[in-house]
């Protein structure tokens, strides 16, 4: 039995999409040409409101879109239409679609929520059973190097955006990592009209486990998969000291 997964940040759709925005363009870009190469129906994990399901389904392909959160995944539906995508309720954890696919990708910091080993291991055992042979698996991870885990532990004003009501939304949070349990832990404030305004609703509070690319390799490795690449950004951009490796391109390992 797995610990519930937190998805009380992506619980309001309309405030989801307003924050997330559109997605990034698929066009010349690592994402894509991975896709194209698979040439089979692709099932993408953690697809939330279809900000990539959608626009790959435009395209021609083939898309099954899983997704936890009831929330966005209704969001996504009634956004995509007739277009013709599977949808699926379900944990990454622990699902059984009786296919095989020739690609599989998270994007969006998805394998992040993954807690403790044994949530990542389930994961990509998931994975390794929903992979056709010779298939890829595509997932990206919210690389933070060192330097940059500073910790805020008091309130600090982050943004503004207007909400399709017209009215203004404050966003404010704290934002601290828990260097033994390898996590990041963010709550935030959303407050109507001003900094000091009324909440929009309870402060929620986001928690991802941040893994070096190094132990992701070896994780990987023991967990049946081979990374056949890696890049900083999905616009090929490599890795660097100053910006480690953060998209990952694997398939099954032989033996």
């Amino acid at each position: 039995m797995f610990e519930p997964i937190d998805l009380s940040a992506y619980a309001d759709a309309t405030i989801d999409a307003l924050v997330s925005g559109p997605g990034r363009s698929l066009d010349g870009a690592i994402f894509l040409e991975v896709i194209r190469q698979a040439q089979g129906p692709v099932l993408e994990l953690g697809c939330g409101l279809g900000r990539y399901t959608i626009p790959l389904a435009e395209r021609g392909i083939d898309m099954t879109g899983l997704e936890l959160s009831a929330p966005s995944l209704a969001y996504a539906r009634q956004k995509a239409g007739d277009l013709p995508i599977h949808w699926v309720e379900a944990d990454v954890r622990d699902f059984h679609l009786e296919r095989r696919f020739p690609l599989i990708f998270a994007r969006g910091c998805v394998f992040d929520f993954m807690l403790i080993r044994q949530d990542q291991e389930a994961m990509l055992a998931c994975v390794y059973e929903h992979l056709a042979d010779g298939g890829q698996f595509m997932f990206d991870i919210c690389g933070r190097p060192p330097n940059e885990m500073v910790n805020e532990f008091e309130e600090v004003a982050w943004f503004t955006m207007t909400h399709p009501n017209g009215r203004q939304i404050h966003f404010s949070g704290k934002d601290w990592c828990d260097y033994t349990l390898q996590h990041r832990i963010q709550i935030c404030y959303e407050r109507w009209d001003e900094p000091t305004g009324e909440l929009v609703r309870p402060p929620w509070k986001l928690t991802l486990r941040y893994t070096m690319p190094q132990d992701l390799e070896t994780l990987l490795h023991y967990n049946g998969f081979k990374v056949v690449s890696t890049y900083a950004e999905y616009d090929g951009t490599p890795g660097t000291a100053e910006k480690p490796p953060g998209v990952f391109v694997c398939e099954k390992r032989d033996g």
